[in-house]
């Protein structure tokens, strides 16, 4: 029964990392694993160096070396490389210097194949001693302003000016923003909510409604009206999606461009503004008037939901109190819960006033009707 000790390829591996992005970072991590190891061992293969590491590791049950080879990586990873050429869209580009968070996201790669790929096995407390890995630096990042938003909307196209203010509005990772149909709006709700389906969202959170201002809703309706939009609202058919997020990253960076929002952080040299800056504008306008838990919970990290579920009835009164920090164009008389008691009370006590008022008018008129009466007598 020799199927039983079957081993999975390589490609099987990146398969069995999920979705197709996660395979994509999966190979990509692969990839750069094995220009390290043709560099670094005489033009050996990853899939060689590990199988050869399993075989010495099963005679001595020494793993130092497999904790050595992934730090020599680690600082592979962290120096440019410009000898060594890639395929990238179409043209060649040399290996730069890959930042802390990548360095951690490609090297959990790697240890996954290790154990999938190789079968190898390792005590974790001596791993996680025995590799150094490089320490992310913590930046606050860039806060898009509304009228940033606006300037970017005003060089856009229309159908993606109604994209970006939906964006905006629900915090929707680009992704999930182009999976939108015209029958996950529900136009009958004030505000406007859009249904995510479950499918549609990255982490499947359980807070699949959103909410859109009235402002978008103008906007969204135009273009609905004057545009022949079929199953979904931005993308022509599902199997274009993948292509289509990457062509939406392209056409912000030509309008970043073409605006001068071109500032990048020093310790990873990534632009400060991102088509994700619009998500974390709608995040931080909910932390802002509501606290950071629940602005975590409305955007869909699950994590945070579950103390605010049964608020979820609130959450379009809620968004209503705040829709002129998201409005671009216009403002709208927002009157708050408690405005409106303050606003009954003092009804109430103009009321009193009035009736007091009349109570004394009463008394004085019958006290006059008493002496009238004792005149005639």
């Amino acid at each position: 029964m020799s199927y039983l000790d079957d081993k999975i390829t390589t490609e099987q591996f990146i398969k069995n990392r999920g979705a197709v992005k996660t395979q994509k970072i999966a190979r990509s991590s692969l990839n750069l694993f094995d220009l390290f190891t043709k560099a670094t061992f005489n033009g050996k293969e990853g899939e060689k160096v590990v199988l050869d590491i399993k075989k010495e590791i099963e005679k001595d049950g020494n793993h130092n070396r497999l904790f050595i080879l992934t730090n020599k990586f680690i600082q592979w990873l962290l120096e440019p490389h410009a000898d060594i050429k890639v395929k990238t869209n179409n043209h060649d580009v040399s290996i730069g210097k890959h930042t802390a968070s990548s360095v951690k996201t490609i090297i959990s790669h790697i240890r996954a194949y290790y154990e999938e790929f190789g079968q190898i096995e390792y005590p974790e407390r001596k791993y996680r001693r025995m590799v150094k890995m490089p320490k992310i630096v913590s930046v606050e990042p860039y806060a898009l302003t509304k009228e940033e938003i606006k300037q970017l909307c005003e060089v856009s196209t229309t159908h993606r000016k109604v994209l970006y203010m939906i964006l905006k509005d629900t915090a929707l990772r680009i992704q999930e923003a182009l999976l939108i149909k015209k029958d996950d709006f529900d136009f009958n709700s004030t505000p406007v909510s859009l249904n995510i389906p479950p499918n549609h969202d990255k982490t499947n959170s359980t807070n699949q409604t959103r909410y859109i201002t009235s402002e978008t809703r103008e906007f969204l309706e135009l273009y609905l009206k004057s545009s022949e939009v079929k199953e979904y609202l931005f993308i022509p058919r599902l199997e274009h999606l993948h292509q289509q997020v990457q062509n939406e990253e392209r056409i912000f960076d030509i309008a970043r461009r073409k605006l001068g929002f071109t500032k990048r952080y020093e310790h990873n040299n990534r632009h400060k503004i991102v088509i994700h800056s619009l998500r974390a504008f709608c995040g931080t306008v909910l932390a802002d008037k509501y606290g950071e838990e629940f602005a975590h919970g409305y955007i869909g990290h699950s994590k945070y939901l579950g103390q605010y579920i049964r608020n979820k009835k609130k959450y379009p009164e809620m968004f209503k109190r705040i829709e002129n920090e998201f409005m671009l164009y216009k403002t709208v008389e927002v009157i708050d819960e408690t405005e409106k008691v303050m606003g009954l009370q003092q009804d109430v006590k103009q009321l009193q006033s009035i009736m007091t008022q009349l109570m004394e008018q009463k008394d004085i008129s019958t006290q006059l009707q008493l002496e009238i009466q004792k005149l005639k007598e």
